[in-house]
């Protein structure tokens, strides 16, 4: 592991962040500094959410066929645990989540996060993230990845759902190529490539599998749910 984020400053400014009457009345908490679970929801946000500048409103939503544990047991107590708000969980058409209302929370994702409202394929990598802190660093990956990244295990060499492929792709090419350095960082080997429209990385095989499993892991039950299931084929690989 060889970080090269030099920064290792992790206070937080909101100074500027304004509360609505009914964000008082909610008791609205914001985060004073990032810290492994305020950069784990920064990864879900870059994943699953989408930001509103003009109506304050936040969205996270993800699939409703197998993400709605994830967002039951997870998500909605990470935002009870790092904004005090009671976020309402409901299925809309194909998708499972929340639609968010708060001046403070949205204000302070752009305003003190740096995030970019708006589509996501222009956002960048926050750049109050590029701190040297191993735990920070991972837990923005895992929340990335749990919610816009995908594992499977490919049949290979004659052993069904054998081969563990860890992938991403994303509109936002700027994440990805950031994304794909700090991995290196952390010791991994990823598979970056861009088209026109997206940029993807890739992490192949067991021992890469492991070492992710061991360093960053998953919190998502559909990921964890598929892990279990390898796990039980080929024990012989669980240490």
């Amino acid at each position: 592991i060889n970080i090269i984020y030099k920064n290792k400053d992790i206070l937080l400014d909101n100074s500027k962040i304004s509360f609505s009457r009914i964000d008082k009345e909610k008791r609205i908490n914001l985060p004073d500094k990032i810290t492994p679970e305020l950069a784990e929801e920064i990864g879900i946000h870059y994943g699953d959410g989408f930001l509103s500048a003009e109506r304050y409103t936040y969205r996270l939503k993800g699939n409703a066929q197998d993400e709605i544990e994830y967002y039951q047991n997870y998500i909605q107590p990470l935002f009870k645990q790092l904004y005090n708000v009671d976020v309402n969980l409901k299925k809309f058409d194909s998708t499972f989540g929340f639609e968010l209302y708060s001046q403070a929370i949205c204000e302070f994702k752009i305003k003190t996060l740096g995030i970019k409202p708006g589509k996501k394929y222009d956002i960048e990598f926050p750049a109050c993230l590029r701190v040297n802190n191993l735990k920070i660093l991972t837990s923005f990956i895992r929340g990335l990845f749990d919610t816009d990244g995908n594992l499977s295990f490919k049949t290979t060499y004659g052993y069904e759902y054998y081969y563990p492929v860890i992938s991403i792709s994303l509109a936002s090419k700027k994440v990805i190529f950031e994304v794909g350095e700090i991995l290196k960082m952390l010791g991994f080997k990823p598979w970056v490539g861009f088209n026109e429209q997206y940029g993807r990385i890739s992490l192949y095989g067991i021992g890469t599998f492991k070492r992710y499993k061991d360093l960053i892991g998953w919190n998502s039950t559909k990921n964890l749910s598929k892990i279990t299931k390898w796990e039980e084929m080929y024990p012989r690989f669980v240490n």
